[in-house]
């Protein structure tokens, strides 16, 4: 994904008391949006990348730098969500959930690291608890920056993202796309009958893993139509491998009369829908709908270009 800062002339740097702050953190690089809660209007969005790192401690360096380093990210707002992207999740029925053995209900399907604690999220569609990890330095860091922030996982909202689109169309496989790995749901009618995740390496690894749960959950790629977000479009090799088993693949939009939609909204970035959490003091259907259009914005009426947080085109 390529780096940018977007700022709505409506953004005041003097007024993010009244603003929610949202940061999704992964190996490779950081975004966040600010949004007006008065207005519930998105007034800023920024992303920047940084070399993706095994080593933990590199990757402490790097949120360190830019926790220290981004003039935004130093000021106090009314509410900050953080959001750890990570293929390290489990998801637990509320019914069997026990706080007490979160490590092990986590440990059942990953690997916990020495560096790294637990974290979990009720899913606000489902009697489903979402267990993670996040490295413990890292929530460290986020703590001592923002002391009142909320911790979240992108499989939360990605989960719920797929259940409200179920709602309105039925059965559907849907799909977010990270730089070396995706979430897959396959829901139906507010049920969701399958989640998990897959690294993949190219674009047959890619196409193997979403044609395998099709066949799982025994639907037909030729009647169950695919819902593609996150770091994907149509220039890509995985999306033009994939039309030639999936019948109906579409990219998620953003509904025409959101409140959230500004007037230069413009399709192509409308692809990487779902990956943030957005702020609990909007109503659910606004949450959902405010974070599709956070990451759509790709033409600037309406934005300035600052010069200090212009907008870059590294890759």
């Amino acid at each position: 994904m390529k780096e940018f800062a977007l700022f709505n002339d409506s953004f005041s740097a003097t007024k993010t008391t009244t603003y929610h702050l949202s940061i999704l953190l992964s190996r490779i690089g950081y975004l966040y949006s600010i949004v007006d809660t008065v207005r519930q209007k998105c007034v800023a969005i920024k992303n920047v990348n940084f070399e993706k790192v095994s080593d933990n401690e590199r990757f402490y360096k790097n949120v360190q730098e830019f926790l220290k380093a981004d003039t935004f990210l130093n000021k106090f707002y009314k509410s900050v969500d953080f959001i750890f992207q990570s293929p390290k999740s489990t998801l637990v029925p509320t019914s069997l959930f026990d706080r007490k053995k979160v490590k092990s209900y986590f440990e059942l399907n990953q690997f916990l690291d020495d560096y790294e604690e637990i974290h979990y999220n009720k899913l606000s569609g489902l009697d489903t608890i979402n267990i993670f990890s996040i490295p413990s330095s890292i929530t460290t860091l986020m703590v001592n920056q923002f002391p009142e922030l909320r911790f979240y996982h992108q499989a939360s909202t990605f989960i719920d993202n797929s259940l409200q689109k179920a709602d309105k169309v039925g059965t559907l496989v849907s799909v977010m796309v990270n730089k070396d790995f995706f979430d897959i749901a396959v829901c139906e009618s507010g049920k969701l009958l399958l989640y998990n995740n897959f690294q993949y390496q190219n674009e047959s690894d890619f196409v193997y893993y979403i044609l395998n749960v099709y066949q799982q959950v025994k639907i037909k790629p030729t009647e169950i139509a695919l819902y593609l977000s996150g770091d994907i479009d149509e220039d890509d090799k995985q999306y033009k491998v994939l039309l030639n088993y999936i019948k109906e693949i579409n990219f998620v939009r953003i509904a025409g009369n959101s409140k959230y939609q500004y007037s230069f909204i413009k399709r192509s970035w409308i692809c990487l829908v779902g990956l943030v959490v957005s702020p609990m003091n909007l109503c659910q259907g606004d949450v959902l709908m405010l974070w599709q259009l956070i990451l759509a914005l790709s033409t600037f009426r309406m934005w300035r270009k600052l010069h200090v947080y212009s907008m870059l085109t590294r890759k």
